[in-house]
């Protein structure tokens, strides 16, 4: 039974805001990592851990905290979760150390996760099928738009310095934001515990977990120590355990009880095709932001501020085309999709351009364009992404393909940060070793800008086949139908 529609829109509130604080979680450390790095002396694995622990515990949750909010109800799961990422956030803002900071993120992820993997349920049990394409719409843009305004809005904050907070003022933001969503959420979400669910796939989360820090944490780890025989067994035996996964959950399917993942989605073109492109995009993306913050602020010197005023037109044309989104959906279909990707190397080449001169490397007037350019094919992507995914699916297993969809593109967050990363700090290490003793101002940013050139390129390239994929999509899709979970 759905709620009455203040209700409903109460519910909508708290899980936007929620889904903000979180996505924003994911981008806003970038442009503080240089301080970060400074105050408490973490190096160049502990700065990609900063970020990609975060999204990796984010990522290894959401299907549990599926299940959990089924087994003892979505209010419990929802407010409890953001009690304890506001309280991991104040524990971020007070490390004192790499590996505290580290720790926090990892315990913000896991909370972030349980409170992610109830927001599209309880969306689409609040609002009748005719809306979800309406509200869903504003789910996506809220999520991507929060990913892209990270930068600028960490910019601004670390260049504050409120209350002499620095860089922590980029985590103790999520505490009024996190204690707003608990209020509305407790005061509107039913206190009804669903019928359902009853077995938690144990197995399937430890394996699925383990998977997926074996295959992440050796690339972190190896831009400071290299790569070793270790890395590489580790990364062997994660496609081993991701494997056994696999396994397992088809085995716990045919026992006839609900498995964490739904192999039979995957036979689904719309959906397999929709996941691994959202994974080349979200990882492709957040990858971009992750060197393109160092590059500015180690590179050419560029404070905070600065940096995050640079990235405000990404946002801008992100906002727009989410904007307009809807009109195009109804135009292009999912032609849209392959826009998107074209639009963004686009971007990627131009920013490859303007990098081999210092007046155009430094120059906003100069950047802004491709900016914007880069942020529109992010919000003609994001937006009719979910519909596009789950426009094969019918009742018994659109529930569980809308729970996979936040799982994969934080996997592919997580996995592009690593890989994009790893790419980065190579060239950049190489490059660094080769430079003249003494130097200064450009000649001294030659290696952060020749490494970033490089990360565009590939970049280029990523995107360019995403493109010619997302080709094999239907061209028009029909809207979801209705999901299926109690709140």
């Amino acid at each position: 039974m759905q709620p009455p529609r203040r209700t409903a829109r109460r519910r909508l509130a708290a899980c936007l805001l929620a889904v903000f604080m979180l996505m924003i979680d994911v981008t806003i450390v970038n442009v503080a990592l240089p301080s970060i790095a400074t105050d408490i002396a973490a190096g160049s694995s502990a700065q990609s851990l900063i970020v990609s622990s975060y999204t990796l515990a984010f990522a290894c949750t959401l299907l549990t905290g599926a299940w959990l909010g089924g087994i003892v109800g979505r209010r419990t799961v929802f407010v409890s979760g953001m009690s304890v990422f506001v309280a991991a956030s104040i524990l971020c803002g007070a490390a004192d150390s790499p590996a505290l900071l580290i720790a926090a993120r990892v315990l913000q992820g896991i909370a972030g996760g349980m409170v992610s993997a109830q927001t599209v349920a309880i969306i689409a049990t609040s609002f009748p099928r005719e809306r979800h394409s309406v509200v869903f719409a504003l789910y996506g843009a809220t999520a991507g738009g929060a990913a892209i305004l990270g930068p600028s809005i960490g910019g601004i904050l670390v260049s504050l310095d409120m209350f002499g907070w620095g860089w922590r003022s980029v985590f103790l933001v999520n505490a009024p934001l996190g204690v707003g969503a608990m209020v509305i959420a407790a005061a509107s979400l039913s206190r009804e515990k669903p019928a359902g669910v009853q077995h938690l796939d144990v197995l399937g989360v430890v394996l699925s977990t383990l998977g997926l820090i074996l295959l992440i944490y050796p690339l972190a780890h190896s831009y400071e120590h290299g790569w070793s025989i270790a890395g590489t067994s580790a990364v062997l035996a994660s496609l081993a355990v991701l494997a056994l996964f696999v396994l397992h959950e088809r085995r716990w399917s045919r026992a006839g009880r609900n498995p964490m993942l739904r192999l039979d989605l995957f036979r689904q073109r719309t959906f397999a095709l929709g996941c691994a492109l959202s994974v080349l995009m979200f990882g492709s993306f957040t990858g971009f932001f992750f060197t393109v913050s160092l590059s500015l602020q180690f590179g050419l010197e560029l404070s905070p501020m600065r940096t995050g005023v640079i990235t405000l037109p990404f946002a801008v044309g992100a906002a727009v085309f989410s904007v307009l989104s809807p009109t195009l959906f109804a135009r292009l279909g999912t032609r849209m999709l392959p826009l998107g990707f074209v639009l963004f190397g686009v971007s990627m080449m131009c920013f490859a351009a303007l990098t081999y001169h210092e007046d155009t490397a430094r120059s906003l007037a100069l950047l802004a364009p491709p900016l914007f350019v880069g942020g529109a094919g992010i919000g003609v992507f994001v937006a009719p992404l979910q519909t596009t995914i789950v426009s094969g699916t019918d009742d018994t297993t659109v529930g569980s393909a809308s729970g996979l969809i936040p799982t994969v593109q934080q996997v592919g967050q997580a996995v592009g940060i690593a890989l994009v990363g790893l790419l980065f700090f190579q060239q950049l290490s190489a490059l660094s070793d080769a430079l003249p003793p003494d130097s200064t101002g450009w000649v001294a940013a030659q290696p952060y800008i020749v490494a970033q050139r490089h990360v565009f390129f590939v970049l280029s390239a990523v995107v360019a086949c995403a493109a010619v994929l997302a080709l094999a999509l239907p061209k028009r899709v029909t809207g979801p139908p209705p999901v299926p979970v109690p709140v």
